[in-house]
């Protein structure tokens, strides 16, 4: 990697890891009052409550993590080695993609089972 990609590269990083901490002061500076999302009377929907606040973090991460891969893609100019990282990134936003989304499907199934007895 070149030296301006390789800055490129932990600005983009320190943007979007950092950028989820600037959310509360965004919140709070609109007045808005908080209220409990995760008060529940069971424990299976506790869990969906923390499945869904989880999906609304991972889910623009693994979208940005795909968008990463395109741009490894890109700039791979098929050297093999870097296409090689580029496919095994974009197998990880995917498979990191299907653990998030399996979560939510699993803890559904659970208690539509828990539900039926």
């Amino acid at each position: 990697m070149s030296p301006i990609s390789t800055k490129i590269h932990k600005y983009v990083i320190r943007v979007f890891t950092l950028s989820p901490l600037y959310l509360p002061f965004v919140t709070f500076a609109q007045g808005a009052t908080l209220t409990n999302p995760l008060s529940s009377k069971t424990i299976p929907e506790f869990l969906l409550k923390i499945i869904d606040i989880l999906l609304v973090f991972a889910l623009p991460l693994i979208i940005l993590y795909i968008m990463y891969a395109g741009y490894l893609f890109v700039t791979a100019q098929g050297n093999p080695g870097k296409v090689t990282e580029a496919r095994t990134a974009l197998l990880w936003a995917v498979v990191g993609g299907v653990i998030v989304l399996a979560a939510k499907i699993i803890v559904d199934v659970i208690q539509q089972t828990a539900r039926a007895l």
